[in-house]
């Protein structure tokens, strides 16, 4: 994958007598590796024929879900690590890492906002987050469940005067898309419960937090079953004895992606661990 730099920087004024300013466009590359990832099951041929409830009919679908698990959990992993947001991306070198790590709350999401709309690109120019989502995990679902659902809040601090109290309509939260991820406490073993992160809207912005890509013909799991090669003697197939020399009948799922991290100024995250 390749990306441009610069160019997109502020326009200068033309003069008579020194012409057109040239400015310059550098490439960078990002590189996905594919991996092929799949899963089989054989049935025997004695568990077939007793199978009186047709319950081995659900077997592509119970393997299909399991590949769609397979590239959730991946997609966790590009921002979550098994202490919370990923330590090698949300970095308060680069300051998409909330200091001290504070738990989801009114002010919080308010400092994770804020410095989210101060990052600027390679030009200095403000990168313009259209639309956020807000990653988190089942833990917090209560959380912002009463984050949206709040019809007020108090504010403590107004314009640097402490000792102030205003009320304030909760637009803090208005165009914020919350995004439940159930593979975050799986990812995360340590800090999946408040693990947060406010992430730029894929589809508003050039630069993307994380891309993944699909070879082609694999951009969902597909199911095989093997054909069977047991011929009756005079002609025909008999599918009901599956495999000539174990008997059995097997599924097989497969699915070929792989996927990296892109912009880590279009994020903002923290562990919630308030340490």
């Amino acid at each position: 994958m390749i990306q441009t730099d610069g160019g997109d920087g502020q326009w200068d004024e033309v003069t008579e007598e020194e012409g057109m300013t040239y400015t310059h466009i550098t490439e960078s590359g990002h590189t996905i590796s594919p991996k092929l990832y799949g899963k089989a099951v054989r049935l025997a041929w004695r568990l077939l024929i007793n199978d009186d409830l047709d319950a081995f009919s659900e077997i592509p679908a119970i393997l299909g879900r399991g590949g769609r698990r397979t590239i959730s959990k991946y997609a966790t992993s590009l921002l979550f690590d098994a202490n919370g947001v990923s330590a090698t991306f949300f970095t308060t070198v680069i300051g998409n890492r909330l200091t001290n790590n504070p738990d989801l709350a009114v002010d919080s999401l308010g400092t994770a906002l804020q410095t989210l709309a101060g990052f600027t690109d390679s030009e200095g120019e403000p990168i313009m987050v259209e639309g956020v989502r807000l990653v988190h995990g089942p833990g917090l679902r209560v959380t912002v469940q009463n984050l949206l659902n709040q019809l007020t809040v108090d504010i403590t601090s107004v314009g640097g005067v402490s000792g102030q109290t205003v009320r304030v309509n909760n637009w803090i939260v208005k165009g914020l898309i919350p995004v439940e991820d159930p593979y975050i406490p799986i990812v995360a073993t340590t800090n999946g419960a408040t693990a947060w992160a406010l992430v730029a809207d894929p589809n508003s912005t050039t630069r993307p937090v994380a891309q993944m890509r699909f070879l082609a013909g694999f951009e969902q799991p597909n199911l095989y079953q093997k054909a069977p090669n047991t011929m009756r003697v005079g002609g025909g197939l008999d599918e009901g004895v599956g495999d000539f020399n174990s008997m059995a009948t097997e599924y097989k799922g497969l699915v070929a992606f792989g996927g990296t991290t892109i912009e880590p100024l279009s994020a903002v995250g923290s562990n919630g661990s308030n340490s």
